[in-house]
């Protein structure tokens, strides 16, 4: 009993959300999901994959994997700081990673022997991405009331090996896979915002994106007048401005907030027929 009345409790409090949200997704033409750690999960692939590397690759498969990659973990957590407050460029990171790594224990490797192994990181990162194909179907089924799309910073040719490997690539149309390499600005910048909106032909208003970062997928597109809700899997509490339209545990919770308006409608229509 005192299930179903929590139950029960749940469901009311989704149904008053979902009549508050409706009214804002009538108006909502594109969805834009990130890339990185939205529909492909860092963790997923990244210890194991950077250890792989430096066990196969020359320059480094006579270091013990496990203390290289704790000093690699450090740098990278370093290093995407400032990338993400733009002081440095995707392909400045990727480098210095690798460099300032070797450095603390005790090599010198160049720019070219760096460039080298972040190719072969990439190729054993990619064999190791798994489809989430309950995701994919759900993305499969927003297309059916939505256009969808792709907005992701990164280097082109990674971010598409990445859509190839969760089997997304096919569900995108590639018109809509907006990368921020092609563009020539990364998020949070506005002028990348400003693109996607140019060539989708789209008002602010019309376009959600969907991600985990609170600065470039919740400020960023807000700023520039679109809707936004946060993947927030670490349930970490987030500043009181701005405010996203809302805040999710798990992608599968885009259902009740995507689908679940529509869905209703189609009941009423359906209902209204039979009587």
């Amino acid at each position: 009993m005192e299930q179903k009345k929590k139950g029960s409790q749940k469901w009311a409090i989704t149904y008053r959300y979902i009549k508050l949200v409706g009214g804002i997704m009538e108006h909502i033409k594109m969805i834009l999901f990130d890339l990185d750690d939205t529909l492909v999960h860092f963790d997923d692939y990244w210890e194991i994959s950077v250890k792989e590397a430096f066990i196969n690759h020359s320059f480094t498969k006579d270091l013990d994997s496990n203390i290289l990659f704790e000093i690699f973990n450090t740098v990278d957590r370093h290093l995407v700081q400032k990338l993400d407050s733009q002081q440095i460029s995707i392909n400045e990171y990727r480098v210095q990673r690798f460099l300032n790594s070797m450095e603390q224990v005790g090599r010198k490797p160049n720019i070219e022997m760096a460039n080298d192994f972040e190719r072969f990181y990439q190729s054993i990162g990619k064999k190791n991405m798994k489809p989430n194909f309950s995701v994919n179907g759900l993305i499969e089924e927003l297309k059916d009331y939505y256009q969808i799309g792709v907005l992701t910073n990164g280097s082109k040719g990674w971010q598409l090996d990445k859509l190839e490997a969760i089997g997304l690539n096919a569900i995108f149309s590639k018109d809509y896979v907006f990368i921020s390499e092609d563009i020539g600005y990364e998020k949070p910048s506005r002028e990348i915002y400003h693109h996607v909106l140019k060539t989708v032909s789209l008002k602010p208003y019309q376009v959600l994106v969907v991600g985990d970062s609170w600065t470039n997928d919740v400020v960023g597109p807000i700023q520039q007048g679109m809707q936004a809700i946060w993947l927030n899997k670490k349930k970490i509490k987030p500043p009181l401005e701005p405010s996203p339209l809302a805040t999710i545990n798990h992608l599968l919770e885009l259902r009740e907030i995507l689908l679940l308006p529509f869905l209703r409608n189609q009941a009423s229509v359906e209902k209204a027929k039979n009587h």
